[in-house]
């Protein structure tokens, strides 16, 4: 079946080359230069317009993560206005909704890939961006949680979990402080009901961030240690928690806990896994090059601002692309200009 959806989106963009419509060749060199601006590893992508074809066409009903990405960045519009959600998905999530039958794996993994690539997008955009759609699906998702039965809906809880946590996050940019407090509650307790350390802790540790960008360090500090005790949780959280340790204690006068931390966030960093395939998918970033900026917020916060800069800068150079240029990595830009 054609996808109608993708044609008309192209069609009703206006051409950066002409008056009239962007047409296939154009949109597909756009596609492939934003690929490979945003690739983790400077890849080139072979786009072109004869793929651009096949998707319009339906020949292919889905195309990989960077490529929707890219879409969707250049039409504006999400992966439903264009089509990309998988088709059997959209049939199980609108039954499901209804009432037709209960919740089933393909639906929740259905909105768990509508997810995956709203991420991808805010690392190209902003949170304000992709906030209002983060919103719509956390309440399908409520609503396919209520019509989940055991043991699915426990996994429904732990995607609402999640989407919740992410809610929590997108707001802190937008200093929607107490918007993000009740999102990251909801998500803790929600984590709690589906007994996912994982996203407890994810949950617990972005609560303890909010407080820290607010100064409250009492309850950063209680936070991130209740986002501490599970040790089940991947090695890659694990070390952010530790990372963030250290500065809650460098910023609250606690030289000598904050040097401990520190070293060990350091071996955990070590410790990650050199195949980024490893990495949860809702963790990606966590990775060396993030870890690196983590470490020079310890040190500004520890008083040594030229080596903090150093680090910096560094953590943005070996950054992907897409990474260095992301709203997220505001704080890392910022320090790496102090003084400059």
């Amino acid at each position: 079946m054609a996808n109608d959806r993708l044609r008309a989106a192209r069609e009703g963009t206006p051409s950066r080359r002409h008056p009239g419509p962007i047409g296939r060749d154009e949109l597909a060199a756009l596609v492939s230069e934003f690929v490979t601006k945003h690739d983790e590893r400077g890849r080139l992508s072979a786009f072109d317009a004869n793929h651009l074809g096949k998707l319009e066409r339906g020949t292919v009903a889905r195309p990989s993560p960077p490529i929707r990405a890219a879409l969707c960045a250049l039409l504006d519009a999400s992966e439903a206005d264009l089509g990309f959600v998988p088709q059997c998905g959209t049939e199980r999530v609108s039954a499901a909704l209804i009432g037709t039958v209960h919740t089933d794996r393909a639906a929740l993994e259905c909105v768990a890939q509508v997810l995956a690539s709203l991420r991808r997008l805010e690392d190209a955009t902003s949170a304000g961006e992709v906030l209002p759609t983060v919103r719509t699906q956390a309440a399908l998702v409520s609503r396919l949680a209520d019509n989940a039965r055991s043991p699915l809906r426990k996994q429904a809880v732990g995607l609402l979990s999640e989407l919740e946590q992410y809610l929590g996050w997108l707001s802190i940019p937008l200093e929607r402080w107490e918007e993000s407090r009740k999102h990251l509650d909801r998500a803790s307790v929600l984590a709690l009901e589906a007994d996912d350390p994982m996203r407890l802790s994810t949950a617990l540790s972005f609560a303890a961030y909010r407080n820290l960008r607010r100064d409250h360090l009492r309850s950063a500090e209680a936070l991130n240690e209740a986002a501490a005790r599970d040790e089940r949780v991947h090695v890659g959280l694990r070390t952010y928690v530790q990372f963030q340790r250290a500065e809650v204690l460098a910023r609250d006068g606690s030289r000598t806990e904050a040097l401990d931390a520190l070293k060990v966030a350091d071996h955990l960093a070590d410790e990650l896994p050199d195949d980024e395939d490893e990495l949860p998918s809702s963790a990606y970033w966590y990775v060396p090059s993030f870890f690196h900026g983590q470490r020079a917020f310890v040190l500004k916060a520890l008083g040594d601002e030229r080596e903090a800069r150093r680090i910096a800068t560094e953590a943005l150079e070996i950054m992907p692309p897409s990474w260095r240029d992301s709203e997220w990595a505001g704080r890392r830009r910022k320090l790496a200009e102090l003084d400059a």
